[in-house]
């Protein structure tokens, strides 16, 4: 029997860098970048289950977008915590409450609308040999590492590699991870899921994303979005 994948779509951000515009509240090409985020779940055959984690100012929103949209999959709407992981660890645990026995959970931002069926499938293949994976692509540029205004460091490019989401973990292991003292008492925001179970000493593997797989983070990013939505035949 395949064993049972959800997904938390963190969609709780102030969206401090959009200059007051809320991205994930505005439509992408005439539908709402957060609908066409959860659209990409939604018609995954490998997902069981989405839970939606949205700013708390965003609860009754998400919930009317919900019951317009008629999403089977959307099993619960949680509001945020202050921090990214807090608002994973409440996604995680409506998860547990809702579909207990769930095996796999996938951690995916939802300001990435371009995610693909394809990729969610390659990074479950990933977590399923290794128990936590995540999406990531070469860095295409060269970084340098400055203090002030001086460079102090040129790190080897072949090395660097920008990390995505969907992650993906098994859910014992996402769970241990956010529960942790560490995690709990930790005044910092994490990097992100993969950083929390790292700290633990679980390996996690990389497996390919997609530069399409863009995050909206600025208006830049936004205009950029808004053109590859329009394109019909952009690779997904």
């Amino acid at each position: 029997m395949q064993e049972r994948a959800a997904v938390v779509i963190v969609a709780a951000g102030s969206s401090r860098r959009m200059a007051g515009r809320d991205k994930l509240w505005t439509p992408l090409a005439g539908r709402l970048t957060l609908a066409r985020t959860v659209d990409a779940f939604e018609g995954c055959p490998l997902i069981e289950a989405i839970v939606l984690v949205v700013h708390p100012a965003r609860e009754a929103d998400a919930c009317e977008l919900l019951a317009e949209e008629g999403w089977r999959k959307v099993i619960a709407v949680v509001p945020g915590g202050p921090r990214r992981q807090d608002s994973v660890r409440l996604g995680l645990e409506a998860l547990a409450r809702r579909l207990p026995g769930i095996s796999w959970v996938l951690v995916h931002d939802g300001a990435r609308p371009f995610v693909s069926s394809t990729l969610i499938e390659a990074g479950l293949q990933a977590a399923r040999r290794h128990q936590a994976a995540v999406a990531a692509v070469p860095v295409k540029d060269t970084l340098k590492v400055v203090e002030g205004d001086s460079v102090c460091e040129t790190p080897e490019r072949a090395h660097l590699w920008l990390v995505q989401t969907p992650q993906v973990f098994a859910f014992s292991v996402l769970w241990e991870a956010h529960h942790a003292r560490s995690a709990q008492e930790d005044l910092d925001e994490a990097c992100d899921d993969a950083a929390l179970v790292e700290r633990l000493g679980y390996r996690v593997t990389v497996f390919p994303g997609s530069y399409s797989n863009m995050k909206i983070t600025t208006q830049e990013d936004f205009l950029l979005a808004e053109y590859l939505a329009q394109q019909e035949t952009w690779p997904r």
